[in-house]
């Protein structure tokens, strides 16, 4: 039977007086210089998968071992190749059938992809058979299509290259010249794109020699005579304006054997009018719309269920800024208020006329649980922490910063928690300008730029207050275990620093410890917010 005490511990951790948690360190299996030879690593890599397994099957750390394991079986030299490369495939079957896989590992689709080729690539050279050879190179070729497309959609540009590339090495050993050339010039073209310039080169290099022509410096050097070198430096430049926003989220969740999934959109007029001391920004809003699903009864998920459809109707709440572009403050509004608590009443409404939920119980309890985290989230601290963090992410933090290219900057700055919205604890950021791009997507000028930034709670200050909160309540250190990761694609206007899109990916895993899966709360959760033309008020 399931307890409550999961539940319970992580509520005392998340009320507890600002403690910094952060994400939580991995315990994969190291492959340091103490292993002397592969049986070793192989070894350390079972003796951790299964310990892992004893933990939590489905947590970030045990996924990321597999993949590590798997990996290093395909590349792996020697021995017995058909053997070694079943046991990668019991590890990559595994990570498929994970149920966990995408609520936690904002890359994970794109791994196991790119696993999957290395999988058929070294299963291609086991074995003489041209047939079973010809054969393998293909599903290679196909996982390696695949990952380009899920790299792109993790923000992760330098994977999606090399994935590209590995499309044209891989049409090449299959002997279709044509198509390979192809492909390399595709990634030449990603090259340019994103400013990866010494990737070019070997590039262009190689494409030459694909094509019977001399490869040497000087003819490798006239095609990188053009290669873009781009800066961009952000100016807060915002005038009076109006535009038509809309907000889409998807959060998924899963506690034991029980998934909740929400889907909320919403739109609204932003004006942005001038005033004595700086800036308002105020909005117009339209209904918002929700898709629920069955609703959860897990004493771990309700909660959180209930504070993410709480949190939906917090957004486009009426704000202040300094002349310079600073966050001033979150405007008092009554008519904001009233309409978000008109709403919150309208879904408990909902939840409470659905009756008995699958567990026997009436779902009142779900409708009082949204009421109480819609008190919560509305009061003006809250409000206001959570407006300040999404105008700082999407232009406050950049005023004044001239960015190179495809080079990664490191920050250091206070975000909140997504399971726990309210509290704020410094994370290690790194982000970059990725690439220039139209504003919106029907628009061919090429005016604006595409920020991505990735976060991360730093990880000593969580084992430490984690490991302080499991010596308070009588628990090994090391017990308690805390995941979480933020990624974000920006695009904005450099001149004047108005977002035109913002898409934030997060992913959050929570455990008691406690071995089993029941006491273990996985979330992803991911916000487009779209702005539409940004005309020049009249």
């Amino acid at each position: 039977m399931r307890s409550t005490a999961a539940a319970t511990l992580l509520a005392a951790i998340l009320v507890a007086s600002a403690l910094p948690l952060q994400a939580a360190e991995s315990t994969a299996a190291p492959t340091d210089d103490k292993a002397t030879d592969d049986e070793a690593i192989v070894k350390k890599f079972a003796a951790a998968i299964d310990e892992l397994n004893n933990r939590d099957p489905q947590s970030p750390d045990t996924l990321n071992t597999r993949l590590a394991y798997a990996e290093f079986l395909t590349r792996r030299e020697g021995g017995d190749c058909r053997a070694r490369l079943r046991e990668a495939r019991v590890q990559l079957d595994a990570l498929q059938a994970s149920p966990t896989l995408t609520l936690v590992l904002a890359d994970g689709l794109a791994r196991v992809a790119h696993l999957e080729y290395q999988l058929h690539l070294a299963q291609a050279s086991c074995g003489d058979d041209a047939d079973v050879q010809d054969q393998e190179l293909r599903a290679a070729l196909a996982a390696a299509q695949r990952a380009v497309d899920l790299y792109r959609d993790a923000f992760d540009a330098v994977s999606m290259v090399t994935m590209q590339f590995n499309v044209g090495v891989t049409y090449h050993a299959l002997g279709n010249g044509g198509a390979a050339r192809a492909a390399l010039q595709t990634t030449i073209d990603m090259d340019r794109e994103y400013g990866f310039a010494d990737d070019a080169a070997e590039n262009y290099r190689l494409l030459l020699q694909w094509n019977n022509e001399g490869a040497g410096p000087e003819q490798v050097a006239a095609r990188m005579q053009d290669f873009p070198q781009r800066t961009a430096t952000l100016n807060f430049g915002w005038f009076e304006s109006d535009a038509k926003v809309s907000l889409q989220s998807d959060v998924s969740q899963l506690a034991g054997a029980e998934s909740a999934h929400i889907r909320g959109s919403r739109s609204a007029q932003r004006q942005v009018r001038r005033h004595l001391q700086g800036w308002r920004v105020s909005y117009q809003l339209d209904q918002p719309h929700f898709e629920t699903g069955e609703l959860p009864t897990d004493e771990l998920l309700a909660p959180h269920f209930a504070s993410s459809l709480a949190r939906m109707l917090t957004h486009f709440h009426d704000f202040s800024l300094t002349r310079n572009g600073d966050f001033g403050d979150s405007k008092s509004d009554f008519k904001f208020d009233w309409r978000a608590r008109t709403d919150v009443k309208a879904l408990a409404r909902d939840f409470r006329s659905r009756g008995l939920d699958s567990k026997g119980r009436h779902s009142s309890h779900l409708a009082n649980l949204i009421v109480a985290a819609a008190h919560h989230a509305l009061s003006p601290e809250a409000i206001g922490a959570r407006i300040a963090e999404e105008y700082n992410l999407a232009a406050g933090t950049w005023i004044g910063a001239t960015l190179e290219q495809g080079v990664w900057y490191d920050l250091t700055a206070s975000l909140s928690l997504p399971i726990a919205a309210d509290f704020f604890m410094t994370h290690k950021i790194q982000f970059t300008y990725s690439r220039p791009v139209p504003c919106t997507p029907d628009s061919s000028d090429v005016a604006c730029i595409e920020i991505v930034l990735h976060a991360a709670p730093d990880p000593a200050i969580l084992r430490a207050s984690l490991d302080s909160l499991a010596d308070q309540a009588g628990l090994r250190a090391g017990q308690l275990q805390l995941w979480s990761v933020t990624s974000m694609r920006l695009v904005t206007d450099p001149k004047t620093l108005q977002p035109y899109s913002r898409e934030m990916r997060r992913h959050t895993y929570w455990s008691s410890g406690e071995p089993g899966p029941d006491h273990s709360l996985f979330e992803s959760e991911k916000t487009l917010l779209l702005s539409g033309p940004i005309t020049r008020a009249q």
